[in-house]
């Protein structure tokens, strides 16, 4: 079955270049289209969809509403954003908000379908320029179930530091390095260091 896709941007140009280059993948569907928050939601009510790709910045709605808004109508849909370079802030807050990945409009041809590959399973994907954004915007660090020495591996695991790396910068072996990665997988409930980076800045742990 193919995937169901709905589109929401308010630039025409935009849906119809996206509209065009979904046309050579054959598994994917753009079921609606919406040009406004508004309009997209209403197509929610109505309708279900594997997946939203939406853009952050229109004019009738802040795209943090329609993400979480989006997530109560339709709970296991799979959401994209593509946006240009937003803050670090509005970058982790889209995050938090339940977004699976993060892409930048003018890299969406090149990364847009390794988003959607990424995201239909059950993994997420940041452009990378949204990475960089989200560990340059620092938190106080709060109080964690972790030990000290995990959250040391955890904010070195965040700078996308290698096991290898990381146990060197600490003075310990990669294997006990690997070790301190599953504890905190396990801890923390995350299936990946994408999911660790977001767990640490819920919990302002970086």
């Amino acid at each position: 079955m193919p995937i169901t896709i709905l589109l929401v941007d308010d630039h025409r140009i935009l849906l119809d270049g996206l509209r065009y280059i979904f046309s050579e993948k054959e598994h994917l569907h753009i079921k609606a289209t919406a040009d406004s928050g508004t309009e997209a939601l209403k197509l929610l009510e109505e309708d279900s969809f594997d997946l939203m790709i939406t853009d952050y910045c229109m004019p009738d709605s802040h795209g943090l509403a329609l993400i979480k808004r989006a997530r109560e109508l339709s709970p296991r849909m799979k959401i994209i954003v593509l946006s240009m370079v937003d803050p670090p802030e509005d970058i982790r807050d889209i995050m938090l908000a339940g977004a699976e990945g993060y892409v930048l409009k003018k890299y969406a041809r090149q990364e847009l379908f390794y988003a959607i590959d990424a995201v239909m399973n059950n993994r997420q994907y940041w452009s990378p320029e949204a990475s960089k954004a989200l560990l340059s915007d620092r938190r106080p660090a709060g109080r964690s179930p972790l030990t000290a020495r995990e959250l040391e591996v955890l904010r070195l695991l965040a700078r996308e530091l290698t096991s290898r790396e990381i146990a060197s910068q600490l003075f310990i072996s990669e294997r006990t390095v690997e070790t301190h990665r599953k504890n905190l997988l396990r801890k923390t409930g995350s299936a990946g260091v994408i999911g660790l980076i977001k767990y640490a800045y819920t919990h302002k742990l970086v």
